[in-house]
């Protein structure tokens, strides 16, 4: 009897407890007991009070432990961490981050109890990206950097600082501009006092700058360092083009206007002289020394140039490239007569250009 109450086979004893035997026919009166023992229950139960992040990801969680009646010291494991010693019932880990987390305590005795806990967050969530915004002022690159919060329903509630954690330099708007290149943080925080960073990075665009140069025949070339790609050629007001070289058509100077993807331009002039081919309107190919060759004056100026001679007939009689040293008036090694022949050139410098005419050979 326990209590004046029976106990039967299945029951069982969770904690350390005197057992009251009594005679079942026994003649003390009122149920005294006639002898008793004691059970000592050696185990114990882990029971938990938590206390959750004060603010996002910074890791100020806190696990208050109290392990009853095991025998001291006893050895902590929680999650993968280093096993801790304690010699108390109750004790506390600190430091503890968001999330789920498995204890496991061994006592004195090799006794073990396990439990379980889950560290939140009571902070905002102060999470943000910023995207660098690349601009031009004045012809010179700016920048600017736009911030897209997680949680936009915060947005009346934080101030944000570059670079800086000082209270002084937190601003209600992140308008941050012309930020030097390199690496930078972007430091949110909310009137309850938690705070948050976020990196980024900002390039280092140079001021956009033109030079001209001409090297090819009729060609003008423009050279571009700077500024944000891709670049719009402007070619002595013509249209914008996205290619860097303009063929000239005519002796002059020329302005050439460039500007880049975020507005800023620059524009200088070149000065050049046309360079076209000349075309000779006869030959004697007589052997003297004079005239004994026909082909078209300044063909080194055209690295590309090719040449088709035809009789009257239309038949095609020689084919002069920008190194031969011309038709000498010869068809398969013999000699053809006096009169006229018919020329196609073409320049293939890019501009399109071809002559058509006629020359006269004298002998």
């Amino acid at each position: 009897l326990f209590a004046c109450t029976a106990l039967v086979r299945s029951d069982a004893i969770t904690t350390t407890t005197t057992l009251y035997v009594y005679n079942q026919t026994g003649t003390t009166p009122n149920c005294s007991a006639e002898s008793s023992f004691t059970v000592t229950i050696n185990g114990f139960i882990i029971s938990t009070s938590i206390q959750n992040e004060t603010c996002q990801e910074n890791n100020d969680g806190s696990a208050s432990i109290n392990v009853g009646n095991a025998v001291l010291p006893v050895t902590v494991q929680l999650n993968n961490m280093t096993p801790m010693v304690f010699n108390s019932h109750s004790f506390t880990i600190d430091g503890l981050s968001l999330g789920n987390y498995e204890i496991n305590v061994i006592d004195d005795n090799g006794c073990d109890a396990s439990s379980s806990f889950e560290i939140l967050s009571e902070g905002p969530n102060l999470g943000a990206s910023v995207e660098p915004i690349y601009l031009c002022d004045a012809n010179l690159p700016s920048n600017t950097i736009s911030v897209t919060l997680f949680d936009t329903s915060i947005s009346s509630n934080i101030l944000y600082a570059l670079d800086s954690t000082n209270p002084n330099d937190f601003i209600m708007s992140p308008d941050f501009e012309n930020i030097s290149p390199g690496e930078h943080s972007l430091f949110i925080m909310h009137n309850n006092g938690c705070m948050e960073e976020t990196r980024f990075a900002i390039e280092n665009v140079e001021q956009l700058e033109l030079s001209l140069s001409s090297i090819y025949v009729n060609e003008i070339t423009a050279n571009v360092s700077g500024g944000t790609a891709p670049y719009t050629y402007y070619f002595d007001d013509t249209a914008g083009s996205t290619s860097n070289t303009y063929t000239i058509d005519r002796s002059g100077t020329f302005n050439v206007r460039v500007m880049d993807s975020k507005g800023c331009e620059t524009t200088k002039s070149i000065t050049l002289n046309f360079a076209d081919i000349s075309i000779p309107n006869f030959f004697t190919p007589n052997n003297d020394g004079q005239n004994d060759y026909w082909k078209p004056r300044n063909m080194e100026l055209f690295p590309e140039i090719e040449t088709y001679i035809f009789d009257r007939y239309g038949r095609k009689i020689k084919i002069i490239g920008p190194l031969d040293n011309g038709w000498d008036g010869t068809y398969e090694s013999k000699p053809l007569p006096s009169g006229d022949y018919w020329y196609i050139v073409k320049l293939n410098d890019g501009s399109g250009r071809e002559y058509v005419g006629h020359f006269t050979l004298y002998r």
